[in-house]
């Protein structure tokens, strides 16, 4: 008989559920995908129902994978922050749920800032004062649905509002409620005068839970939707890149997460929360005890290389599969020399000074001799340098990076990894597990059940294999000097 963890995954666009044995073997993986509502130009919403449709459907499908004699022991949940959930006394929604990528609030931000401060709310939240996150949901809620309001018990967020249909009880875990601007972030608990300003009370917000937490076990109602043994211990879970970071080792000071997408998101841990808060970064509780995360977006950097898919290499239209010419674009950069023969690329959307707008962006020094295998390097260079220009901001204000950790699309090259720890000059580190976020919150679940003393023997229990690269000195001796370019360059040309 196997002892089995259960990651739950609620993503913004899609739930996952990860089934690992205790030694970090991914035994079943089931997903489920849904849609963003946008009713009007700025809108974002989500259909509550939606979401937990998805969860029902992974867990299910999951438990249908286990053997005979195994036992899901405990789950834990890695979920999307800042998303709105207003719900009635029977723990209905009483209205979609509000996304963190919502800016309809903007008035609402606009009155927090005149009565208490941009710098008072990022000092106290940690975060910066933002017209996406709850805060400024809830006033806006008030102020424009009044019936919907008064019809409003509690107002949750994706952890607790699945968390209560599982166990019929409530509770949130602090990395979330870090990312609501309701929660100190010294603390770790709500803050009277920021829930004033939403205008709610205390009674209307789920308690805070350490990571960790046992928060009981299955309702009867959740059993028979997801199939899973009604002994199942559900435990209280992290933000989906806080559960990454669990799921990748980044836990101590100096190590640092990039997850690698669209987007590429930084969580480096710094050495304290005066640390942290002094960085400017966006400062949540850590899923550890005693720490905190630093979170700092380099926006759709990503998009660069999709488009070169699409635009140099003919994309899927000319019948090659996405996955063929990802292949394709890795080998031919495995061909080029390190500065892709003086072309210098500057990322199409994001980079150090633009979390997520667009910017514009391109070639510079192109010439006939260039190859598109020289065009796909500069843009895995480019990146690296807007990564290397954030990490040193970084370092500047006191967050010390001595490891680096990929996660996601980038991860999985043969050439952009090791390009990054050239750039950089910094160690970076490739786990084997894809699932990252699942996997830590199957290492949260395993707290919870007393299996692993707390996340980092869970981390060593499931760790595995993984792949360190090294700075390869005569090419980062080269980038030293295209880097003070590339920044020269970018100065003059993108501002």
């Amino acid at each position: 008989m196997a002892d089995l963890l259960l990651g739950l995954d609620v993503g913004t666009t899609g739930t996952k559920a990860a089934l690992f044995d205790v030694q970090g073997k991914m035994i079943a993986l089931a997903s489920r995908g849904y849609g963003l509502i946008t009713p009007k130009a700025g809108w974002v919403e989500q259909d509550p129902e939606e979401l937990w449709q998805a969860v029902v459907e992974t867990l299910r499908a999951v438990s249908q994978r286990c053997g005979p004699h195994d036992r899901i022991v405990a789950l834990s949940q890695s979920s999307q922050g800042g998303t709105t959930i207003p719900v009635d006394a029977e723990g209905h929604p009483t209205h979609h749920a509000i996304s963190w990528m919502d800016g309809r609030a903007e008035e609402e931000a606009y009155r927090v800032k005149n009565q208490w401060g941009e710098e008072f709310i990022r000092t106290v939240t940690g975060w910066p004062l933002q017209s996406g996150l709850p805060l400024q949901h809830i006033a806006w809620f008030k102020q424009n649905c009044p019936a919907e309001f008064a019809a409003t018990r509690q107002f949750l967020f994706v952890n607790d509002f699945v968390s209560l249909r599982l166990t019929g009880r409530l509770c949130m875990n602090p990395s979330d409620a870090s990312i609501t601007q309701l929660m100190n972030i010294a603390t770790a608990d709500w803050d009277e005068r920021l829930i004033g300003a939403a205008g709610i009370q205390r009674g209307q917000l789920s308690p805070i839970q350490a990571s960790g937490y046992v928060m009981g076990h299955l309702v009867e109602a959740a059993r028979q939707a997801t199939g899973l043994p009604q002994d199942t211990l559900v435990v209280n879970g992290a933000h989906d890149q806080y559960c990454a970071a669990v799921g990748t080792g980044v836990t101590r000071p100096g190590r640092m997460l990039l997850s690698c997408g669209t987007a590429w998101v930084i969580l480096a841990v710094p050495e304290s929360l005066d640390a942290g808060l002094q960085s400017g970064m966006a400062i949540s509780c850590h899923a550890v005890r005693e720490r905190w995360g630093a979170i700092r977006s380099l926006g759709a950097v990503g998009t660069s290389i999709e488009w070169l898919l699409d635009n140099v290499w003919g994309g899927e239209g000319a019948g090659r599969k996405r996955v063929d010419l990802y292949s394709m674009i890795n080998q031919g950069v495995a061909h080029t020399a390190p500065g892709a023969e003086g072309l210098l690329f500057f990322p199409l959307a994001g980079g150090h000074a633009s979390g997520y707008g667009p910017v514009r962006g391109g070639f510079l020094g192109l010439s006939i001799s260039h190859s598109r295998n020289d065009m796909a390097r500069a843009v895995m260079e480019g990146t690296a340098f807007e990564l290397r220009w954030a990490i040193e901001q970084m370092q500047a204000k006191g967050v010390q990076v001595v490891e680096l950790t990929l996660a996601g699309g980038a991860a999985r090259s043969a050439v952009w990894p090791q390009i990054i720890a050239d750039v950089t000059g910094i160690t970076v580190t490739l786990p084997s597990v894809r699932e990252a976020a699942g996997r830590g919150a199957a290492i949260l679940a395993g707290v919870g059940a007393g299996l692993f003393a707390d996340p980092e023997t869970g981390y060593a229990a499931f760790q595995g294999e993984e792949t360190r690269l090294e700075p390869v000195a005569k090419n980062q001796k080269l980038y030293e000097g295209l880097f003070a370019r590339y920044q020269e360059l970018h100065r003059a040309v993108i501002g």
